[in-house]
């Protein structure tokens, strides 16, 4: 009994060196953050970049959401680390498209929120959050 349990875990010893290179060979290290957020897409369709939960190098210089349909950005709302609220300037006359795109002021390291709310021309109203660090 004590042989066959050691050689199952000998065959799942050598197995692992090839799991591992398997998943290194399908890194996303050279991905774009709106590659990264496409693949993260949630249920409600809306992908955004940063995306939900992304981990960044570099401070992003621009908050964007793509929508199943044309939608216009009606607010959107950053939040630091220490809870400071950081109101970001949306266009009041942008024209609705499926995807939104907000200019964000210069970020420092650290853990973000940003409170979204967007509207269609059929009034038809979206909001959400997404959570990012910037390293």
């Amino acid at each position: 009994m004590n042989r066959s349990i050691l050689a199952s875990l000998a065959a799942v010893a050598a197995l692992a060196p090839v799991s591992l290179a398997h998943a290194q060979s399908h890194s996303h290290a050279g991905m774009s953050a709106q590659e990264h957020a496409a693949m993260q897409a949630p249920a409600n369709g809306v992908v955004t970049a940063p995306a939900d939960n992304a981990m960044l190098a570099a401070a992003p210089t621009a908050f964007s959401a793509t929508f199943p349909h044309a939608m216009t950005l009606t607010s959107l709302r950053l939040t630091g680390a220490a809870g400071q609220p950081v109101d970001v300037a949306v266009s009041s006359e942008a024209l609705p498209a499926a995807t939104v795109t907000a200019p964000l002021p210069a970020l420092a390291p650290g853990s973000y929120s940003a409170a979204w709310a967007a509207k269609g021309a059929d009034g038809h109203q979206m909001n959400g959050v997404v959570r990012f660090m910037v390293h």
